[in-house]
């Protein structure tokens, strides 16, 4: 389990907590014993006018080299803290999709963090 890496697993809704979709999850950093992952969706990329969350979605230029089978978006307004025991539970080896290209992941935290400067209370 590394930095980078992309992984299935079941995200719940954020609107409907009690439903989920499987989903590909990329381990964006780690602290101590937890985790933190950002989802990827194969919706469509930004649309316009740009919808309220369409402004967080970062897209992931190399998505065949990461693994995936289609173009590919990150969402950038969410990320998912989980502990390290607890995804190694959840996930397992057949799981694993691959990994982000190092470019992709730098750009990703790039919108990252310009995502979410931007969006601090002033």
């Amino acid at each position: 389990m590394e930095i980078g890496e992309i992984y299935y697993m079941d995200v719940e809704f954020e609107e409907q907590p009690n439903k989920s979709k499987n989903r590909p999850v990329i381990i964006f950093g780690e602290h101590e014993e937890e985790i933190l992952l950002l989802i990827s969706t194969t919706t469509k990329g930004r649309k316009h006018p740009i919808s309220y969350y369409d402004q967080f979605k970062i897209p992931i230029p190399n998505w065949r080299k990461s693994g995936l089978s289609e173009p590919s978006w990150c969402r950038g307004y969410r990320l998912i803290e989980i502990s390290k025991a607890q995804f190694k539970k959840i996930v397992k080896k057949h799981d694993y999709i691959g990994k982000l290209h190092p470019e992709d992941f730098n750009y990703i935290l790039e919108e990252f963090v310009k995502i979410h400067k931007a969006n601090q209370p002033i």
